[in-house]
């Protein structure tokens, strides 16, 4: 069973409901794929890019998986997601502006 955490830098401490198991951490990225999720606008995806450069250059990444969401307001597409949740070791997410 896949599961996903979303770490959101601000809403705070992450906070877990009684009785339910935290998740592995990562002690290295070495051999992950990096999921890559712009939202379209700005320069989103550029940044993805550089980000994903400069974590090659501190691990070995086994690859990257970009995905372009078709609106800021809504998840990423059907397809997109089970990708994003059966691929990837690790997802970041950026927005443009």
């Amino acid at each position: 069973m896949t599961q996903i955490v979303g770490l959101d830098p601000s809403s705070g401490p992450l906070k877990r409901p009684e009785g339910e198991a935290v998740p592995r951490n990562l002690v290295t990225l070495d051999g992950a794929v990096v999921g890559l999720v712009a939202n379209g606008l700005g320069r989103g995806e550029e940044l993805m890019q550089a980000l994903y450069a400069e974590l090659g250059g501190r691990a070995e990444l086994a690859g990257a998986l970009p995905v372009v969401k078709s609106s800021v307001s809504i998840p990423p597409d059907p397809d997109d997601w089970e990708r994003l949740t059966s691929e990837v070791t690790v997802a970041i997410t950026g927005f443009g502006g």
